[in-house]
């Protein structure tokens, strides 16, 4: 599925990933008013795009908030998703001080969103694609690493997008998906 690729997705090098996971625990320590070091940001960086922050601890998950759409600066939206997920993630306690040793920071940076059709699934790229489905009020969003994470199939990945959404598991057949891009940072 060609007309997914991203070049900046692409561009993110090591160096991005060092800021970025960087930026995401200055902004975790930051509501502890634990000192860190301030981090410089590069332009490329200050770019509007999607992103979540996931929070492990243990290899389970302990949070994960983002914005799907580009709302604001992709280092804004890391800091504020990694606030949301650590401490206002409604399926899980606010992280404790002691915990901040013992999680796991992961980034995912959302490329731009395309209507899809799901006639189309096999033009999916499991672990590299993402699903987005919105059906009147209700929405929901699954990473592209979820797939692998849970080993689903290709169909599996869109009934498990809509019971995100909180709706049946086959209302992609009447809803709007979308499918995008997603750098993993780990």
């Amino acid at each position: 599925m060609n007309t997914l690729m991203d070049d900046f997705l692409d561009s993110i090098n090591d160096n991005d990933r060092k800021i970025l996971i960087g930026i995401a625990k200055n902004a975790i320590k930051n509501k502890f008013n634990i000192k860190y070091d301030e981090i410089i940001i590069p332009e490329k960086l200050k770019k509007r795009y999607g992103a979540f922050v996931t929070i492990n601890e243990n290899n389970s998950l302990r949070g994960c908030i983002g914005y799907p759409y580009p709302v604001m600066e992709l280092y804004k939206a890391v800091e504020s998703s990694a606030v949301e997920a650590s401490f206002n993630d409604p399926r899980f306690m606010p992280l404790k001080k002691e915990e901040i040793d013992k999680i796991e920071i992961e980034i995912t940076i959302l490329g731009g969103m395309k209507k899809f059709d799901y006639k189309k699934i096999d033009d999916i790229t499991l672990g590299k694609h993402g699903l987005y489905i919105k059906n009147s009020i209700y929405s929901g969003i699954l990473l592209p690493q979820v797939a692998v994470e849970y080993n689903l199939t290709k169909k599996e990945f869109l009934e498990e997008t809509c019971l995100k959404a909180g709706l049946n598991r086959n209302c992609y057949i009447n809803s709007e998906l979308y499918v995008f891009e997603g750098k993993i940072i780990k």
